[in-house]
């Protein structure tokens, strides 16, 4: 069922790992490259196995400035419990999410905090901090160079609606992670994305009174870090799964967005640390039917996965015309099988995550 929040605008395994090496993928970038051209138009088309691709905001053309985007969005998977951390700056308005997904009462709990866009001020890679400040509380995103600090405070203390989270989240620059610039149709759209998985985690979230603790080693992270010029409206599929099968620490990242992902997709499996890129995926599921299982293969056989949903976190977030973002989302867990590079096969199962078919105009 399609939940709906509004704000209104005021101005606004078995896993066997192997030696071998996989042929280079002339589409993998491999050393720091800027990603846009002086004109502003995609110099770096391709993918990374880290964000090698280097954002400089000053070089977005000027006639395309309202349409970036920018964010950086945490979903953090215990086994009771998962929570979403959204920054995002759309132009018009820069925003935070704090949600908490409760899979026992399969209540969802949200703060929402609102400001203009000089309210944001984002680094220029994922390894920076950031801080954002409203009337109704503050966030605060750090790296510390082998974690992640959150701190989220929205609401007034002492009420039911009070929100609190501190997580931490272990990453460095050494752990592998998949990052992408896709193309649009017109010259100077795009979008860049990292996203880092598997990152395990501890810390609380507060909701009013009752407390949720992240316990150590079940709990795990992921980053969607994003920069981008968009059309008007846009379509993806995404599926961020993390947690540990047999010992090993995996990490999974499914779908993309529908633009030119000709030199490759953000398919990726990231195991103890190193990423195994994978062909894109090929997803199967039921909009009208969304609990039911959704599928995801590849023409290649390397990946196979079932996931078998158990929440359903689907919600329309209208901030005023014409912003809207209609998202069909499910949390559960996958299992199947996935070729890594060299051949071997690693068998996951019981990681959790979420998949996600979002349609947005903006």
């Amino acid at each position: 069922m399609l939940r709906v929040r509004s704000l209104t605008l005021a101005l606004f395994v078995v896993a066997c790992s192997s030696s071998s090496t996989p042929a280079p993928d002339p589409s993998e970038i491999t050393e720091p490259t800027p990603l846009l051209r002086q004109d502003g138009t995609v110099a770096a088309h391709g993918w990374a196995r880290g964000p090698l691709m280097q954002y400089d905001r000053a070089l977005i053309q000027p006639e395309r400035i309202d349409q970036l985007r920018e964010w950086e969005y945490y979903a953090v998977f215990a086994p009771d419990f998962a929570i979403g951390l959204t920054l995002a700056d759309l132009g018009l308005l820069s925003f935070s999410i704090l949600t908490l997904e409760d899979y026992e009462t399969g209540e969802i709990h949200d703060a929402i905090m609102f400001e203009d866009t000089e309210a944001l001020d984002f680094p220029v890679n994922p390894f920076g901090n950031t801080l954002f400040e409203s009337s109704t509380g503050s966030v605060e995103y750090r790296f510390e160079g082998d974690h992640r600090s959150i701190t989220v405070l929205a609401g007034m203390p002492g009420t039911a609606d009070r929100m609190e989270a501190r997580v931490r989240l272990a990453d460095s620059g050494a752990v592998e992670s998949i990052a992408v610039s896709h193309l649009f149709d017109e010259p100077g759209e795009f979008f860049y994305e990292n996203k880092r998985v598997s990152m395990p985690a501890t810390g609380t979230v507060l909701v009013g009174d009752t407390t949720y603790d992240l316990g150590e080693g079940v709990s795990f992270g992921v980053l969607d870090w994003g920069r981008g010029v968009w059309p008007d409206d846009v379509k993806w599929e995404w599926g961020h799964f993390a947690g540990v099968t047999d010992g090993h620490a995996v990490g999974i990242n499914l779908g993309t967005v529908n633009g030119d992902d000709t030199p490759g997709s953000a398919d990726a499996v990231i195991v103890d640390g190193v990423l195994h890129k994978l062909p894109e995926s090929s997803w199967s599921y039921d909009l009208d039917d969304i609990m039911a299982p959704w599928r995801f293969t590849s023409d290649d056989g390397r990946i196979d996965l079932t996931l078998e949903p158990d929440f359903d976190d689907s919600t329309v977030l209208a901030l005023g015309p014409p912003l809207t973002l209609t998202r069909w989302k499910v949390h559960g867990v996958i299992e199947g099988n996935i070729g890594l590079d060299g051949g071997s096969t690693l068998r996951v199962e019981g990681v959790r995550g979420a998949a996600e078919y979002v349609e947005i105009v903006w």
